[in-house]
C-alpha cells in the first residue's frame, strides 16, 4: 500500500496508471494531498516534499495535488500528479460522484506538447433505494 504520510512517501517507486490515447481506466479514490514535486536527475525520478525544497540539485520544482487511487483495470493502488486546473475539474467530478454514485473514469488527451488529466463520471445504472425499517418477515 501506497502511504501518503511522512517519510515513507520519499523512499519507494510508485505505479503511475497512464491510460492509451481513447482508453478510459476505471479509477476509485482513496486519498489525495497537497505536495511539492521535483525531479531529481541521481535518482531518476520524481521525489515529493511536504515543504518547498531547497536542494539545487532537483529540477521542475512544482506545487502539485498528488491522488491516490486504485486502478480497477490494473488491479493496483497508483498515484496521479494534478495542477489546480485539473484538480478543480477533478473536485467536481468527485463531488457529483459523491451525491450520484456511479464510477470515476480516467483519460489523458494530448494538448499541444504537454498530456492533459481528465475525468468522466459514469453514471451508475443501479437504482439505490431507501432502506425502510419494519419486520423481515412483513417481506416474506
Amino acid at each position: 500500500m501506497v502511504n501518503l504520510e511522512g517519510e515513507n512517501l520519499l523512499q519507494n517507486t510508485y505505479y503511475y496508471p497512464r491510460p492509451e490515447p481513447g482508453e478510459r481506466i476505471p479509477i476509485q479514490v482513496l486519498n489525495f494531498r497537497k505536495l511539492f514535486a521535483a525531479w531529481f536527475p541521481g535518482l531518476k525520478k520524481t521525489l515529493y516534499f511536504e515543504k518547498l525544497p531547497e536542494n539545487e540539485n532537483l529540477k521542475r520544482v512544482r506545487k502539485i495535488i498528488l491522488i491516490q487511487v486504485y486502478d480497477w483495470h490494473a488491479g493496483r493502488e497508483g498515484l496521479i500528479e494534478l495542477n489546480d486546473f485539473e484538480f478543480e475539474q477533478f473536485m467536481g467530478i468527485y463531488e457529483s460522484f459523491l451525491q450520484n454514485l456511479g464510477e470515476i473514469q480516467y483519460i489523458r488527451r494530448k494538448k499541444g506538447r504537454k498530456t492533459e488529466n481528465i475525468f468522466e463520471l459514469e453514471e451508475s445504472s443501479y437504482v439505490v433505494r431507501e432502506v425502510k425499517k419494519g419486520p423481515f418477515s412483513d417481506k416474506l
